[in-house]
């Protein structure tokens, strides 16, 4: 049997006449063990329930992560929100420690409202909240799963570069180790001065060709002469002609300077000589790898600076590009080898006033989709141009599109298509109020299978005039 009086003492009911509560009997008493759940989000919700002791946590998945929403205490209510809007459960609520509440389902909550038309105002003024409160927290868990995109393919990209970095040293202490009993053996042969100086010419020559040519390139006609070469070295018996053969053509050696060779050093000299030039072209080689990695670890943190615009004003004139190419860098990781890029870029657009802080996340959430849609296989088109006065930035996947009947959900908060752990149904709807609310703009969606096309429009005057068009609290 409820008792009328701790109904009273909780607010919403405080006002009613024993007879309005009466509509208690419609609801059934409910006991919840520690650590129990009592609801499961993205379950259908169907259920109104008022809190007579103990407490309920509500946390919300993203990602991989649960996050907190918020906490019901002794005479609260909740459940309310999710019947009156017909949505699933928006978070997972369990008891913390044992809690005893009164449950009325869907027909027994519509029969209340009949009922007690003084509460009605109340409950939609609390759902009002809630609603909004359970987006604040929810958009900046979204920051922090835009944030963890960033840092995840930072990571990656630095732990590559860093190992490239770290094996050429190694490689080249390595080469230092060996390189010094090898000129001990080469000053045995005793050369002339003009043999010497023929070597240092000849090595200062090869060093300019490799920094003109580095070692990634591979002009056409490089294989016939390495092959030349190797057979060049057979014929003289010198040891490991592959690896001689590879590193000298690479410094566009060919078979011609190899006779030079062999007819100005001594005889029997010509593998110390060889082996010299390969060592300290190979140096070379090791060194131009050292100083690629640090100048791309120096690219990556500016490019994640540039992303996030930690230094500038959030209203700010940029090159649209730019901030498509940054958000491709940060999710570089993502775009396997079974994904193509296609840049359709009209490079005469002027540059426009845009938040681009905010930008990159619109950029981030749609490629993130694109390449997720597409499964490591297809192509990811960026396509630019300007209509009338607006700019227009395409980005197109050939994944398997989106079902027609979805298609006009998917700006709704909350609406996804993803499992729970891996969507928060809030990107597109970030997206959404970026483009619209913030810079005056549209976006749209056309799908069908094999193509997707997401249209964003952006003004090319938008000027901060007012709050509506000041920075969200989003990115």
């Amino acid at each position: 049997m409820i008792d009328l009086k701790m109904l009273r003492r909780i607010p919403l009911f405080a006002d009613l006449s024993d007879e309005q509560l009466d509509f208690a009997k419609l609801g059934c008493e409910r006991s919840l063990e520690p650590g129990e759940i009592l609801a499961v989000e993205g379950e259908p919700s169907g259920s109104f329930w008022v809190l007579l002791d103990g407490e309920i946590q509500c946390t919300k998945q993203m990602g991989d992560r649960q996050i907190p929403w918020t906490n019901f205490e002794p005479y609260s209510y909740f459940g309310h929100e999710l019947i009156l809007l017909e949505q699933p459960y928006l978070a997972t609520a369990r008891a913390l420690p044992k809690s005893n509440l009164l449950e009325f389902d869907t027909a027994a909550f519509w029969k209340m409202m009949e009922l007690c038309p003084l509460i009605n105002r109340e409950l939609l003024i609390s759902t009002a909240q809630r609603t909004q409160d359970l987006g604040t927290v929810s958009l900046q868990a979204e920051k922090l799963v835009s944030l963890g995109t960033l840092t995840s393919g930072l990571a990656q990209e630095l732990r590559q570069v860093s190992a490239t970095g770290r094996e050429a040293v190694e490689r080249l202490q390595e080469l230092f180790q060996w390189l010094q009993p090898l000129t001990v053996k080469l000053n045995a042969h005793q050369m002339t001065s003009d043999q010497q100086e023929f070597l240092i010419t000849l090595q200062q020559t090869l060093l300019e060709r490799m920094t003109i040519f580095p070692a990634e390139i591979n002009p056409q006609g490089w294989q016939v002469q390495e092959e030349d070469i190797v057979q060049w070295l057979i014929k003289r018996s010198i040891p490991h002609p592959q690896h001689f053969a590879k590193v000298l053509t690479r410094a566009g050696l060919d078979v011609t300077v190899l006779n030079d060779i062999e007819s100005v050093v001594p005889d029997g000299a010509v593998c110390a000589v060889l082996a010299w030039l390969k060592g300290t072209l190979k140096s070379l080689a090791l060194a131009n790898d050292v100083e690629f990695s640090t100048q791309h670890i120096a690219e990556l943190v500016q490019a994640a600076k540039d992303y996030t615009y930690l230094d500038q004003a959030p209203l700010q004139e940029m090159d649209i590009h730019e901030g498509l190419e940054r958000t491709l860098a940060v999710l570089n990781h993502r775009l396997v080898t079974g994904i193509e890029v296609i840049r359709d870029f009209d490079r005469t657009l002027p540059p426009i006033c845009v938040y681009g802080g905010d930008l990159n996340q619109v950029w981030t959430h749609l490629l993130d989709n694109a390449i997720d849609a597409m499964a490591g296989q297809g192509k990811l088109t960026l396509r630019t141009s300007q209509v009338g006065e607006s700019v227009l930035v395409e980005i197109v996947d050939t994944g398997p599109g989106i079902p027609d009947e979805i298609q006009p959900y998917v700006f709704d908060q909350f609406f996804t298509t993803k499992a729970t752990d891996n969507g928060t149904g809030l990107g597109l709807p970030i997206a959404h109020r970026v483009i619209v609310s913030q810079h005056q703009g549209q976006i749209q969606v056309t799908s069908k299978p094999g193509c997707t096309c997401f249209q964003i429009y952006l003004p090319m005057d938008l000027k901060e005039s007012d709050s509506s068009a000041a920075p969200s609290q989003v990115a």
